[in-house]
């Protein structure tokens, strides 16, 4: 890596603010827009408690590869492994995918169709503004590795 460039991915935005501000906005405009999911209480409460099992399955995965490779999680800091086991050898944004899962699943079951749209809004917000400065970064920092990563792993699933 050049001497010049910051041995961190230069994301001007932080991840889980563009979450927790989804899930601000979904509850928000439902309160004032209406907008619930026709779906009967019994099913949306199972679909949407089924999804969130999923995202907490994933999210303690991806932490724990984080953890075991001691690793720390904010988005800005600097890698020092590539990590390609547990979670990321399905996704190399578990994490991310963890979170649009959660805001999905609140709003399944709660029936709340504007939190599951602003989830995957957040969703895009992160694939285009957040993922590409990682990865510039993972390829950087770890070359021919994270190409062949990135090769073999799919960016969402």
């Amino acid at each position: 890596m050049s001497a010049d460039v910051e041995d961190k991915p230069n994301v001007a935005i932080h991840p889980p603010t563009i979450f927790l501000a989804a899930f601000i906005i979904g509850f928000i405009v439902r309160g004032f827009a209406g907008g619930a999911l026709p779906l009967p209480d019994l099913i949306a409460e199972a679909v949407g408690g089924l999804v969130l099992i999923a995202a907490l399955v994933l999210i303690v995965s991806s932490v724990s590869a984080f953890a075991e490779a001691g690793e720390t999680l904010p988005p800005a800091t600097p890698s020092r492994v590539l990590l390609t086991e547990g979670a990321y050898r399905y996704s190399r944004n578990p994490i991310y995918l963890a979170m649009v899962l959660i805001g999905v699943g609140f709003g399944v079951a709660t029936e709340n169709l504007w939190l599951v749209l602003t989830s995957v809004a957040a969703g895009v917000i992160i694939n285009f503004f957040v993922i590409p400065e990682e990865e510039a970064y993972l390829e950087r920092k770890f070359g021919v590795d994270y190409r062949e990563f990135k090769e073999r792993v799919r960016r969402w699933v």
